[in-house]
């Protein structure tokens, strides 16, 4: 697939590879989505507790933190 991308994009893309935190262009962008799939994934937890707590479902501190570890977890394990 081939995509044009404007050049202040291709620009940060190349300084971050420069910058030494990736080895391609390809592993920016990679790295790009699955930071979206991870913000889909908190907006649809987020919207979730949402519904449950409108309905009276709730969980425990505790109960609370394991599950922000889990997604948290998930989330620094994007790289």
């Amino acid at each position: 697939m081939a995509i044009q991308l404007a050049k202040k994009i291709e620009a940060e893309i190349n300084a971050a590879v420069r910058a030494g935190g990736y080895r391609s262009p390809n592993e920016v962008i990679r790295e790009g989505l699955a930071l979206i799939e991870a913000r889909e994934a908190f907006r649809k937890a987020v919207r979730e507790g949402e519904a449950q707590l409108a309905h009276g479902n709730v969980i425990t501190r505790s109960q609370s933190r394991r599950r922000m570890k889990k997604l948290a977890a998930s989330f620094q394990n994007t790289r």
